[in-house]
C-alpha cells in the first residue's frame, strides 16, 4: 500500500509543471526582461517551444545532435561531454545517468530534466539514423488537436469625490472584452496546422475585406510540415526565423541579463518556426522552407509580404500622393480609435533572404541574407539628434555570417553583420567550464550607430535596438558546496552617439550578484542584489539652462525570496524586493508577496497571490511574474502604493477538457496623486484537446 502511495503521489507531482509552469528559472528569465521588451509583450512563441519539449521529451539516445542543440539548457560543452560518455559506456540506461556525465550539475539536470528522456537503446541507435519518410501511424501517433477559446476583462476607475467613478477610453470603437481563439492541429515534427485570431480591449468586431478587417482585428495562421526526406521544413502562412546570434533573423526569441549568467548569454537557434504568438510586428508572412543539401549543409529560403503599422507624414515640398512617407513604426498592435485605424497597415513590407548553415556535430557556421522593400519609403530620422542615424529609404539589405564552435572546453559563438548603410554588428562570446564548480561566459559586442536591422534581436544592453551600442559582459557561476551556488555578472556598454533622453555619448554599467541555497531538493531560498548606473539628460525642472548636462542614474534592487514545495499537493513562496532610485532626487520603495498553489490532483489546481508594495516613483518600480493559463503572460511593473491579490483556478473536465478561470484586484495610489484607483480583472479559458 505505501509504495502505491508513493506512485501515486510522483505521479500527480508529474502533472504539475506544464500547465502550471509559474516557477523556477522560467518565471524569473521573463521578469529580467520586463523592463527592457516592448510593453505588453506575449511570450507564447517560447512558451510553446518549451511546452512542445515538455509533451514529447528528447530521446538522449536517439535524437540527433541539432535537436540536442535546441533543448533548453543544452550547451555544446555539454553535449559534447554527453557524446563523449556514450561512446566510452554506452547509450544511456536511465535519465539519473546524466549526472555521471561531466558537466551535468544538479543545476543543469533540474535544467533540462522536463525537456529530455531515456528509451532503450543500442550503440547503433545513437544519435538520428538515415532520413525517412513518416509513416501514417507515426504521424498519427504524434498528433494533437488543441482548440482554446479565451476572453478577458478589465475595470478600471478612480476615487473622486465620495464614490468610485469608472474610467473609459474615450473615442473606443469596440467593447471592452479581450478575445483570443487559437485552433492548432500538430504532429511535431512533421505537422503543423493553425488559425489564431485576437482582439484586444476596445478594438471593433468587424468584416471589411477592402480594409483587412476579416472579424477580429488580427489574424495568423500557417501550415507547416517536416522531416519529408531532405525537405527539413516547409511553411506556407505566419513564421518566424532565429538563427546565429539575431543580428538579422531573430525578434525576441531569447532572454537578455538576469539571474542566470550563462546559459541566457547564448541565443538558441530554431531555425525555421511556424508563428503562433500575437505580437503583430515580430514576424514573417509568406513562405519559407529549408532543406538539406547533404549530412552537413542545409540552406533556407524565405519569402515574406505584410501590412505593418506606421505614422505617415508628406514632405512640405512635394505633393501627398508623391511624398508620403512613414515616419514612426508602431508595434503596439491597438486599434481602439480612429487615429489608431488610420495608422493600420499603412506601410507593405516585403522581403526576400536566405541562410546556408553547415554543421558538424556540435559545431556549425554559416551565413544570412535578407533584403527588405518598403512602401512608403521609411524615414524615422529626424531633427532629434539621437535620431540622426535612423534608416531612411525604399530598400534595406543586411547580412551576417555566424559561428558556433567548441574546442576543448571552449565554446566560440558570436554573429557579424553588415547592413546596406556600411554600419557593421559585431558580438562574440566564450563559454568554458573553468572546473566542475566554476563557468565562466565572456562576450564583447559592437553595434554601429548606422547599423540598421528591423528583426534582430540579441543579448546586449538594448536587445531590441541593435545599434549604437558597445560593451563587455562578464558572468560567472559558482558551485562551492551542492547546496550553495553563486551566480553573478558585470557588464559594461557606452553608447559612441546620442541616444533618447541622452544629448552626448555616454557610458554605463550593470552589475549582478545572487547566491542561491538549497536546503533541500524542495525548498530554496536566494538572495539576489542588481545594481545599474546609466547617464541621462538633466531633468527639465532642475535644469537651469544646462539642457544638455547629464545626470546619472542609479538603480539598486535588492531581492530574498524563497520557494518551498512541501509535497505534491502545495507549494509556498514568498519574495521581498527593495529598489533605490536616484537621479536629481531620491525615490524608491518595497515589495512583498507571498503566494501559494495547491494542487490536490491533477484536475484541480488553486494559485493565489497577495502582493502589499510601497514605491515612490515609477522609475524605481518592480517587475513580477504572475501566473496566467497557458497562451497569455502577465508581468506587471508595481509602483505607487498599494496591494494587489489574484486567484487562479484551473480544473480538468476528463481527458480533453481544460478551464482557467482568474480574478485580480489592484487597489492603488499613483506618485504624486491623492486620487485612489482600482482595477479589476477577470478572464475565463477553455482548452479542448485531443492527442
Amino acid at each position: 500500500m505505501g509504495r502505491k502511495w508513493w506512485l501515486l503521489l510522483g505521479w500527480i507531482w508529474a502533472q504539475v509543471l506544464p500547465d502550471t509552469l509559474d516557477a523556477g528559472r522560467w518565471e524569473l528569465l521573463l521578469e529580467d526582461q520586463a523592463e527592457q521588451a516592448p510593453e505588453g509583450i506575449d511570450w507564447t512563441q517560447v512558451s510553446d517551444i518549451y511546452e512542445t519539449f515538455v509533451r514529447q521529451p528528447v530521446d538522449l539516445n536517439r535524437a540527433s545532435d541539432e535537436i540536442l542543440l535546441k533543448v533548453p539548457g543544452m550547451t555544446s560543452a555539454l553535449l559534447k561531454a554527453l557524446r563523449a560518455h556514450q561512446a566510452r559506456y554506452g547509450p544511456l540506461l536511465s535519465i539519473y545517468e546524466l549526472q555521471a556525465v561531466p558537466g551535468f550539475t544538479e543545476y543543469v539536470y533540474q535544467t533540462i530534466r522536463p525537456y529530455v528522456t531515456v528509451r532503450p537503446a543500442t550503440e547503433l541507435d545513437i544519435g538520428e539514423g538515415p532520413t525517412q519518410l513518416p509513416s501514417f501511424s507515426q504521424v498519427r501517433e504524434v498528433a494533437r488537436l488543441t482548440v482554446i477559446q479565451r476572453v478577458q476583462r478589465t475595470w478600471r476607475a478612480f476615487y473622486e469625490a465620495g464614490t468610485w467613478r469608472a474610467e473609459t477610453l474615450r473615442s473606443a470603437l469596440g467593447d471592452p472584452y479581450r478575445l483570443y481563439n487559437r485552433i492548432w492541429l500538430q504532429a511535431n515534427p512533421y505537422l503543423s496546422v493553425a488559425l489564431i485570431s485576437e482582439k484586444d480591449p476596445f478594438e471593433e468586431l468587424r468584416w471589411s475585406p477592402e480594409r483587412r478587417y476579416y472579424g477580429y482585428d488580427y489574424i495568423s495562421g500557417h501550415i507547416a510540415i517536416g522531416q519529408v526526406g531532405n525537405l527539413r521544413r516547409l511553411i506556407l502562412g505566419d513564421y518566424i526565423l532565429q538563427v546565429g546570434q539575431g543580428l538579422v533573423f531573430a525578434r525576441g526569441l531569447g532572454f537578455g541579463k538576469g539571474g542566470d549568467p550563462i546559459i541566457s548569454l547564448k541565443q538558441p537557434s530554431y531555425g525555421l518556426v511556424p508563428y503562433t504568438s500575437v505580437n503583430e510586428y515580430q514576424f514573417w508572412r509568406g513562405a519559407a522552407t529549408t532543406v538539406r543539401l547533404s549530412d552537413r549543409l542545409s540552406i533556407t529560403g524565405m519569402a515574406s509580404r505584410l501590412r505593418q503599422d506606421g505614422t505617415l507624414a508628406t514632405s512640405a515640398d512635394t505633393t501627398e500622393e508623391e511624398g508620403q512617407f512613414v515616419q514612426t513604426l508602431l508595434t503596439s498592435g491597438l486599434h481602439r480609435t480612429p487615429s489608431e485605424l488610420a495608422r493600420r497597415g499603412t506601410l507593405l513590407h516585403e522581403a526576400a533572404g536566405g541562410i546556408l548553415t553547415w554543421q558538424k556535430r556540435w559545431n556549425s557556421a554559416g551565413a544570412t541574407f535578407l533584403y527588405q522593400r518598403f512602401a512608403p519609403p521609411l524615414d524615422l530620422g529626424g531633427r532629434q539628434a539621437y535620431r540622426y542615424f535612423g534608416f531612411a529609404g525604399s530598400e534595406n539589405t543586411v547580412g551576417s555570417l555566424f559561428w558556433d564552435f567548441t574546442i576543448r572546453n571552449l565554446n566560440f559563438f558570436g554573429e557579424a553583420a553588415q547592413s546596406r548603410s556600411g554600419g557593421r554588428a559585431l558580438t562574440a562570446s566564450v563559454i568554458t567550464p573553468l572546473h566542475t564548480t566554476l563557468d565562466i561566459a565572456v562576450q564583447v559586442r559592437h553595434f554601429d550607430p548606422d547599423f540598421h536591422s528591423f528583426y534582430a534581436y540579441t543579448f546586449a544592453e538594448r536587445p531590441f535596438s541593435i545599434q549604437n551600442e558597445q560593451g563587455v559582459y562578464l558572468g560567472v557561476r559558482v558551485r562551492p558546496h551542492s547546496r550553495w551556488e553563486v551566480t553573478a555578472f558585470h557588464d559594461l556598454y557606452r553608447f559612441p552617439w546620442y541616444r533618447y533622453r541622452a544629448n552626448s555619448p555616454t557610458e554605463g554599467h550593470e552589475s549582478l550578484i545572487q547566491v542561491t541555497y538549497t536546503i533541500r531538493r524542495r525548498l530554496q531560498a536566494y538572495v539576489r542584489v542588481r545594481h545599474e548606473t546609466k547617464p541621462y539628460n538633466i531633468s527639465s525642472a532642475y535644469a537651469e539652462g544646462l539642457f544638455y548636462q547629464l545626470v546619472p542614474h542609479v538603480r539598486t534592487y535588492i531581492r530574498a525570496h524563497t520557494l518551498y514545495e512541501i509535497n505534491p499537493f502545495w507549494r509556498y513562496q514568498a519574495r521581498i524586493e527593495v529598489s533605490r532610485y536616484s537621479r536629481e532626487t531620491r525615490s524608491g520603495g518595497y515589495l512583498f508577496y507571498q503566494d501559494v498553489r495547491w494542487q490536490p490532483d491533477f484536475r484541480w489546481s488553486v494559485s493565489l497571490r497577495w502582493v502589499i508594495y510601497r514605491i515612490s516613483s515609477y522609475d524605481a518600480r518592480i517587475y513580477t511574474y504572475e501566473a496566467m493559463p497557458p497562451t497569455t503572460f502577465f508581468i506587471p511593473g508595481y509602483y505607487g502604493e498599494g496591494q494587489r491579490a489574484y486567484i487562479l483556478i484551473r480544473t480538468r473536465l476528463g481527458r480533453q477538457w481544460t478551464i482557467w478561470m482568474r480574478v485580480g484586484q489592484n487597489l492603488f495610489l499613483p506618485p504624486q496623486s491623492r486620487q485612489f484607483r482600482r482595477s479589476i480583472e477577470a478572464l475565463l479559458q477553455v482548452r479542448f484537446q485531443i492527442g
